[in-house]
């Protein structure tokens, strides 16, 4: 649940013609909601992004006509809620305090991504801890705000990785999906673990939360990622665990704390700009809005990667489609169209449609596995064009007496030498 500021107005007029205020709405995954003067939540408007990532707002049956209440200013859902920010600011104070104590050898540092949860953190332990280090985790995807925001902040190291994001796409091929990524452990947690000394004992303050997700909801005040740290006797704390997303936004006002412009843009989140694989069509249309030049630049090797490893046949997509809305997940639709074929021939300028076609959906004649493009490529050379049996490695292997090895280095071979089945 987001504030709604004049920057994401000026957004939604653009797009939509919607017309708002800042200082009185809250956005809320796809609904635009606003409270009365009693604290009771409205939902008013709903948001829709197309896959051509155009926007339409409307008010569906069940929502609240704005003016059929009296609209609360974001300063009033302060003051009624006073007494809980009060009461939780005073819990998490608390908790830092009994934990600097307990932890009295350890070192006290706060990791932030100048995302609203840490910025709280950050500001809560410096009440208690006035000299707490915080470091920021330069992903190296972040955008010029969150680093411009960075930059401002005192005592504040930036860790940055020593081989950044793009160079991981571009010189070893690697595109981030909901079902394979990488970004996170090298990047996050990765670069911060890299960095500090593992022989000290870090007493880490962090922004997580319980209701972020199903597995964080079962974390403690003490938490270790043992996943991820090691072997070291780091000790991870967590002041806000039982905060809403309005907490964190009400005393947030509450404590005129810094803003990263990304949430005043409409986002949703500040980190892995761009090319997060968990963002969807109401991120892209608003990288579209904000940073075109980014998302330009992410496109374009969105596009190499689909052209150049022949996704046609994997994604049952255009390329089009795979830059769009399809390249962070799984097979765009279960069977390619006409116009996905076409595509596919086109590129590999083969005249005989019925050969492209043997690229898509088949299955290995041995073991009945999915072949994949190379598969089908070899396949072809060993048996023919006209060929009705496809082999995956392992089966074409057995039939020929070839090893995996050489198979993949004869696939490689053909590849190289302009074969227009590779």
């Amino acid at each position: 649940m987001n504030l709604v500021f004049k920057e994401y107005c000026q957004f939604l007029k653009d797009k939509t013609g919607l017309e708002l205020e800042e200082g009185y709405y809250w956005y809320d995954k796809s609904i635009i909601k606003a409270f009365d003067k009693q604290g009771n939540v409205h939902k008013i408007y709903r948001l829709k992004v197309n896959d051509d990532l155009s926007m339409t707002c409307t008010i569906p049956k069940g929502y609240d006509d704005i003016r059929s209440f009296e609209l609360a200013s974001w300063e009033d859902i302060v003051s009624i809620n006073k007494d809980r920010i009060d009461e939780l600011e005073r819990g998490s104070l608390e908790l830092i305090e009994k934990k600097f104590k307990k932890f009295s050898d350890y070192t006290p540092l706060v990791p932030i991504s100048t995302g609203k949860d840490s910025m709280v953190v950050l500001y809560l332990t410096r009440k208690i801890i006035f000299n707490a280090h915080a470091v920021f985790n330069n992903t190296s995807l972040d955008c010029a705000d969150t680093y411009k925001m960075v930059k401002t902040l005192p005592d504040c190291e930036i860790m940055s990785p020593d081989k950044g994001f793009y160079q991981y796409v571009q010189t070893d091929n690697m595109i981030p999906t909901r079902f394979s990524r990488f970004c996170c452990r090298i990047f996050k947690t990765g670069v911060m673990v890299q960095k500090l000394a593992h022989d000290v004992k870090y007493l880490l303050f962090m922004g997580m939360r319980n209701e972020e997700s199903a597995t964080r909801a079962g974390y403690e005040d003490e938490w270790v990622n043992a996943a991820e740290w090691g072997d070291t006797e780091w000790q991870g704390i967590l002041p806000i665990r039982q905060w809403t997303d309005l907490d964190i936004w009400l005393y947030t006002l509450y404590r005129k704390l810094p803003v990263n412009s990304k949430y005043k843009k409409g986002y949703q989140r500040c980190g892995c700009h761009i090319a997060c694989p968990y963002y969807s069509k109401s991120t892209w249309v608003l990288d579209d809005y904000w940073y075109p030049k980014m998302r330009k630049r992410w496109l374009d090797i969105l596009e190499k990667d689909f052209i150049e490893n022949a996704k046609w046949p994997i994604m049952n997509c255009t390329s089009e489609e795979y830059k769009q809305v399809a390249w962070n997940g799984g097979m765009y639709r279960d069977a390619p169209t006409e116009k996905v074929i076409d595509e596919m021939q086109k590129h590999m300028g083969i005249s005989d449609k019925v050969i492209v076609e043997k690229y898509f959906n088949n299955c290995c004649s041995g073991c009945g596995k999915k072949v994949k493009k190379d598969e089908v490529g070899l396949s072809l050379k060993f048996y023919g064009r006209k060929t009705k049996e496809l082999f995956c490695f392992r089966c074409l292997g057995n039939e020929l007496n070839i090893s995996r090895k050489e198979l993949k280095e004869m696939a490689a071979k053909y590849k190289s030498d302009g074969c227009s089945l590779f």
